[in-house]
């Protein structure tokens, strides 16, 4: 699976569903989706096995502007924080 990216309604909020790989057009599309749906805006990312730099950069400005990040596994908050923690 390289990307799957489902949308669900729960009352006021938004819960977009992301699983597989992140990256190349797949980020174009996870932008374009949050971008459509409403607010306020959880990620659940409980299926996400992997981003590349771009998709970890949607998904940082996602978070900086409002957006909660759920599910992570470890290994993708690893690659969240990389950028803080290499002092960028």
């Amino acid at each position: 699976m390289l990307l799957r990216i489902t949308e669900e309604r729960l009352g006021e909020a938004t819960v977009v569903h992301v699983m597989g790989r992140l990256e190349g057009a797949g980020v174009e599309e996870l932008g374009r989706a949050c971008r459509e749906a409403g607010r306020p805006l959880t990620l659940e990312l409980s299926g996400l096995l992997h981003a590349d730099e771009l998709g970890l950069c949607l998904l940082r400005s996602l978070r900086d502007s409002g957006a909660s990040l759920t599910g992570a596994s470890p290994f993708v908050e690893l690659l969240l924080e990389g950028r803080r923690a290499n002092g960028n």
